[in-house]
């Protein structure tokens, strides 16, 4: 079968390696879109700590469901699905209380384990078991679908806040993440979403979606705010955090940060302010339910930020448009 593999850092190649053979009760799942995250180009350029080279990458993944050898017969061939990114121990602490992306043993699609970037991949049982496989509603397509993960970690994230329905947001970044955080803040009735983005392009093709109820490139354009969202590899610095985060706010660390940015001098704020900090990592398979759902239902437009399908044998160039930031969300067709 047609594969993209990652073989080191700054080297991916379409190549051709055996089709898989379907697991002991588990399923096979011909690959229809896999979309390219952020994290996809940094461990690209700079390498993941979950990451084994050399490895198939793409954990955003829809396709259909081609075999099924899994006990329940709880799918059939021909079922549309979407297949979460984690193969979880289910028997740690962490998953026999669903908090399956906090397992200790959790292997990630697309960085241990091959992921949805070939034309085919292999369910183990577990996975299943777990719940990390979910149909897709009939009006939700195969391309939209590949959004339910990402919109399933913003979930995650947001079920960690105390959001109140006069809360003023500020979420930092306006990529696919920013704009999925504010199409479900927004849903919760926020007094005000408010999306920073520095690099014109992205904030333009921000505010013609009208994701958020405003949009600035200047985080010296907003006065006070009670939730800040971090949505991108960037920390303020503390005294502008300062003078901004109201007392008792909220902080959301949703994407990882750059050692330099690491500065601990606003952890005295945490105290003196009463802020409290949050960390959201990934999702959970019921959070992936809720993604589908909310798209089912038409209250989250993902399909809108999907602007870009590329075949594999154009990864390369799908990967820098990516890095371009010249685009919202990109999808590799199979």
């Amino acid at each position: 079968m047609k594969a993209i593999m990652l073989v080191e850092p700054g080297k991916l190649e379409v190549i051709n390696i055996p089709e898989p053979v379907c697991p002991e009760n588990g399923m096979l799942v011909k690959i229809a879109f896999c979309a390219i995250c952020s994290t996809d180009v940094y461990m690209f350029r700079r390498g993941h700590r979950a990451l084994k080279y050399p490895v198939v990458p793409g954990h955003e993944i829809s396709g259909t469901v081609i075999k099924v050898s899994h006990e329940s017969n709880e799918f059939k061939v021909g079922d549309r699905v979407v297949v979460g990114p984690g193969i979880n121990c289910g028997a740690c602490q962490y998953c026999l209380s669903a908090r399956e992306n906090l397992c200790p043993e959790i292997k990630i699609l697309g960085f241990n384990h091959p992921g949805g970037m070939a034309e085919y991949l292999a369910v183990p049982a577990r996975m299943i078991d777990a719940g990390w496989i979910r149909k897709i509603p009939d009006n939700v397509t195969l391309e939209e679908a590949t959004l339910a993960e990402p919109l399933a970690c913003c979930i995650n994230g947001i079920e960690k806040l105390d959001i109140a329905r006069r809360s003023k947001v500020l979420i930092i970044g306006g990529g696919p993440i920013g704009c999925l955080f504010a199409w479900l803040l927004r849903g919760d009735n926020c007094k005000q979403v408010i999306i920073a983005e520095k690099d014109p392009r992205r904030r333009s093709m921000v505010e013609e979606l009208r994701a958020a109820h405003e949009t600035i490139d200047d985080l010296k354009e907003i006065d006070t705010f009670d939730v800040l969202i971090l949505a991108c590899r960037y920390f303020p610095d503390a005294e502008w955090l300062s003078t901004g985060l109201a007392k008792e706010g909220q902080i959301l660390l949703f994407s990882g940060t750059e050692e330099e940015f690491l500065n601990t001098s606003w952890i005295r704020l945490v105290h003196y302010n009463e802020w409290k900090v949050f960390g959201a990592y990934g999702c959970r398979p019921s959070q992936l339910e809720k993604a589908l759902v909310l798209m089912k239902e038409g209250l989250v437009p993902a399909r809108k930020l999907i602007d870009n399908c590329f075949s594999p044998e154009d990864i390369n160039e799908a990967f820098g448009l990516v890095e371009s930031n010249n685009c919202l969300k990109v999808l590799i067709k199979f």
